[in-house]
Parts: C-alpha cells; structure tokens; sequence
C-alpha cells in the first residue's frame, strides 16, 4: 500500500501537467484535483519540482514537444520514472544551480543501466536552449519554483 502511495504521489502531478494534453484519468480516490482551467500544477506539500519544456527546434519556441515535473525534492538518491516520446525513462541525481538543473537520464526505469551512454547527465537553463539527447532535443526551464523554496 506504501508503494502505490508513493507511485501515486509522483505520476498525479504529471496527470495534473500534462491533464489536458495527455488525457490523464483520475477517479475519486486521487487527492489532487485536474484543474478547468490551464493554471499551474498544484504539488503535495514538502514536494518541490522543476519543470522542463521540450523543443525540437534550437530556439525553444513554437511548439513543445513535452514537458516534464523534475522532483527536485529526490536530490542525489531517489529514482524518478516516466515514459517519455522514446519509450522509458528514468533520473536521478537532481541539482540546482543558481539560474540551472541538472539531472542524469537512463534509458530504464530503474536509474541503472540502458543504453550507452549509461547515464547521461543533463543540464537546462532559464534563459537558455540547451541542446539534449538525443541532439535533435532541446530544453528550457519553465518553472524554476522547486529550486527557489
């Protein structure tokens, strides 16, 4: 029962993100709410994230490919899951710098493992539009709150 909690507690936020777009389903016993109107997610207390908007283009406009909640709260330990436009992807090792995060993807669910490089280490900025990987992928924060609480 812990364990579904806990799974829970990190795939809601993302079903509140991404409600509209997504379809995210939720059903009585889910505790947060899919907002009417686009408004920013609304977290579990204690838990704080960083949000990343994808692109495909250098300039980080027009159309987002995705987005996803980092749990910045996880620090340099916890392993965070999502499924992603590749298919499974997992992170760990979340920090903040003062206008950055970073983070080290795997291609598994598991923070181990995967695909070469095992582990790629991430960094996106505010301002910026960091190319990623895979390098036809770029990056932009767009809600740096979890690294300012």
């Amino acid at each position: 029962m812990k364990l579904r909690a806990s799974r829970l507690a990190l795939i809601m936020p993302l079903c509140v993100l991404l409600s509209a777009a997504q379809g995210c389903q939720k059903n009585d016993a889910d505790a947060i709410s899919t907002p009417s109107a686009p408004t920013a997610p609304t977290f579990p207390a204690g838990q704080h994230f960083v949000t990343v908007g994808f692109w495909q283009n250098s300039t980080c406009t027009g159309e987002m490919i995705g987005t996803t909640a980092f749990p910045v709260d996880f620090g340099e330990t916890r392993c965070f899951t999502w499924t992603g436009r590749s298919g499974m992807n997992s992170a760990s090792r979340f920090t903040c710098g003062a206008e950055s995060f970073s983070y080290t993807q795997w291609t598994t669910l598991t923070c181990s493992g995967g695909q070469v490089p095992e582990g790629t280490r991430k960094t996106v900025t505010i301002s910026g539009c960091t190319q990623g990987v895979p390098p036809q992928q770029y990056g932009r924060i767009l809600d740096f709150s979890g690294c300012t609480f």
